[in-house]
């Protein structure tokens, strides 16, 4: 019988006993005065709570790993950690480290990218380096792979799935990654233009869904006008007159010769077109081919969208350019030519 309560007795002690002896090893190896010092640390999403701490450790973050690996199992961080980019300080504390990890306080980035930006600019954008974050942090690191991002964003549509793309029957997403502020932790490729077409389908309403349907047009049509419409107008209030005159033009079969499409055809030359550029054989030359070309030209924003939606009721078939970004409409050509002709002060 004494055996056995002396078993039991030992029993009971032992988690005490291990218990006082990590106290013990916490207080004879510190806590530390580290010196100070901020780094950013890449966690991937697998990393045990031990893994955590051999990396912080070895950055001079924290004082001691075993008390790392305690605080983490006191705030469960496995159950909640998503891995991401961190900005830690040795000042912190490792409560308040373990917390950030929790509750995944990352790096965020902003972005703004103008509406009637082509997938190419966009991925200008989001590749420019030095990379500085909202927390002010530099880095040489791009935010994406620049051409990973174009060969997804130009050929791999089919790798998305998006309530839109059954209207598509391009390979290409351009037009429906949204123009928009983004302020975005590190991703990858794939799940930014997932983020950007999300955004779309935030943006688009069922009251311009329906208004699509009772118009007879896909959505894919809207996106390909709206962003002619993008394009063109360089003031907002012009937009829906813009789109008025397109749809006059595809009412009575009358080629839309948009300028903007050709540029897009011949790859958005940073010049004034000539009348060869104009004979470039393309379906996205529409002095060439009547109708839409067979898609978006650019990233349209909202107002162009509804523009292409809601067109001004006018009879004009024609403008041009005043070069403030305002047009002069006309409703024959003869009174085109006449505003051509008292733009150049004749």
């Amino acid at each position: 019988m004494r055996r056995r309560r002396k078993l039991k007795f030992t029993y009971f002690l032992a988690p005490i006993f291990l218990l006082i002896l990590s106290a013990l090893t916490l207080i004879l190896s510190g806590p530390q005065n580290l010196p100070h010092k901020e780094e950013v640390v890449v966690f991937s999403s697998d990393l045990s709570p031990e893994e955590m701490a051999n990396i912080l450790y070895e950055k001079g973050l924290i004082w001691n790993r075993l008390h790392f690996t305690q605080e983490a199992r006191a705030q469960h961080l496995a159950a909640f950690f998503q891995g991401g980019e961190y900005l830690l300080t040795s000042d912190m504390g490792v409560p308040e480290i373990v917390r950030k990890l929790k509750e995944h306080e990352v790096l965020k980035y902003k972005f703004t990218i103008p509406e009637g930006a082509t997938i190419e600019e966009i991925a200008d954008i989001f590749s420019r380096t030095p990379l500085r974050s909202v927390e002010n942090t530099v880095s040489p690191t791009p935010f994406i792979d620049k051409e990973k991002f174009l060969k997804l964003a130009k050929e791999g549509k089919d790798n998305f799935d998006f309530p839109f793309k059954s209207q598509d029957p391009l390979p290409g997403l351009e037009g429906y990654l949204f123009p928009d502020t983004y302020i975005l932790p590190r991703m990858s490729e794939e799940q930014l233009i997932t983020t950007m077409l999300e955004n779309l389908n935030n943006k688009i309403d069922t009251e311009l869904l329906d208004r699509a349907r009772k118009m007879g047009w896909s959505f894919h049509e809207v996106l390909t006008l709206a962003s002619m419409i993008e394009k063109e107008a360089g003031v907002e209030e012009e937009k829906p007159i813009i789109s008025s005159v397109f749809f006059n033009r595809l009412a009575i079969g009358m080629k839309l010769e948009c300028d903007p499409t050709v540029e897009y055809a011949l790859g958005n030359p940073k010049r004034p077109l000539t009348y060869e550029d104009l004979e470039f054989d393309s379906p996205y030359n529409t002095y060439l081919y009547p109708g839409l070309p067979p898609g978006p030209i650019c990233n349209p924003g909202l107002s162009s969208i509804r523009a292409a939606l809601y067109p001004a009721p006018t009879e004009y078939y024609y403008f041009v350019a005043k070069g403030d970004g305002q047009h002069l409409f006309a409703e024959t050509y003869q009174e085109h030519l006449n505003n051509i002709a008292s733009l150049r002060g004749e």
